[in-house]
């Protein structure tokens, strides 16, 4: 049985994917508001193509510090690249018809969990990209997981980019969606009416039953869960401007693969300490026995983390590659 401590920073860490996307759709509509049409869809195709070319380079690299490592993932920096692939449209398109395909994306991609094609099939690799998470044999003893499927990352992109104009106004109802999708969560979660494989039950821990919602593919009721909160979050954000939050905005790319870089030095490190092998820290997947720290350690070496990195982002930002 999971600890408390350890179902509460994971659920912290539910809010990481979900939120990334939305803020990207945001970014991209106000990014296209300084382009023209045809210089934003260009944008957007170039730098959705360099993070899918990121995530199967440096980022799996960060990850394994192995680039002949036999498992690709393909996560949450790859599927944002074939989101902002497909937000290329959104520049020649209205905001009714962006929030039309993103919100048919995000509330109706459910109705297909039931759907499976067979193995090695065309259409079980091309599904399992789209909607179901699988491991998917390459070649040459190469396999490739696709943790984030990408068809409600899509709808959650288009539906940022739709409501990016609201980061235009001051008094945008960013509040109040923040509330009506948490209360939304709330009741389609109680009544298991729909938008989640995983079923709420009262019994005999409803807290961690109302929470334990499907991460991937992203589950309508886990985009309400997160996405609510983070809007209510942002409403107070907004007012309260917050520089060392703005400038890992800023650098967002570069922090991320910063962080899986210093942590994994961090691990090896306390490997060595500890007396393991190291090839024993590169099986990823598993952790070896004698290593790690408790659960309440991992806020305050998050921050630490944190705290390390923000000079390197102040230096990074001058210097970034405009993709990026």
């Amino acid at each position: 049985m999971t600890t408390g401590s350890i179902f509460v920073f994971r659920i912290l860490s539910h809010f990481c994917a979900p939120v990334f996307t939305l803020l990207m759709g945001i970014s991209a509509y106000l990014s296209a508001q300084r382009r023209t049409v045809s210089q934003a869809s260009s944008h957007l195709v170039g730098r959705g193509l360099v993070l899918i070319a990121l995530e199967f380079t440096v980022i799996n690299w960060a990850w394994t510090f192995n680039p002949l490592w036999p498992r690709y993932f393909f996560q949450v920096i790859g599927a944002l690249g074939v989101a902002m692939v497909c937000l290329a449209a959104a520049p020649r398109l209205s905001r009714g018809v962006n929030a039309a395909i993103g919100l048919s994306l995000v509330g109706l991609h459910n109705l297909f969990d039931g759907v499976r094609f067979p193995p090695d099939t065309a259409a079980h690799y091309i599904w399992s990209f789209l909607h179901q998470k699988n491991v998917l044999a390459l070649g040459g003893g190469f396999e490739v997981r696709t943790t984030y499927p990408v068809v409600s990352i899509i709808g959650l992109a288009f539906c940022g980019y739709a409501i990016g104009v609201w980061w235009t106004r001051p008094q945008a109802p960013v509040l109040r969606t923040g509330m009506l999708l948490t209360a939304l969560f709330l009741v389609l979660r109680l009544t298991n009416l729909y938008g989640d494989a995983s079923l709420f039950s009262a019994t005999p821990f409803p807290i961690r039953s109302l929470l334990n919602v499907t991460k991937y593919p992203l589950s309508l009721q886990f985009m309400l869960m997160t996405i609510g909160p983070a809007l209510i979050f942002l409403a107070w954000a907004r007012q309260r401007r917050q520089p060392w939050l703005e400038q890992l905005g800023r650098t967002a790319m570069f922090f991320y693969i910063a962080h899986l870089v210093l942590l994994h030095l961090l691990a090896l490190g306390m490997a060595l300490l500890l007396g393991l092998p190291i090839d024993l820290m590169h099986r990823f997947g598993g952790i070896p026995d004698g290593i790690g720290f408790p659960p309440w350690a991992t806020a305050p070496l998050g921050l630490l983390a944190t705290a390390t990195l923000l000079p390197l982002c102040r230096w990074y930002e001058p210097r970034r590659f405009r993709y990026l």
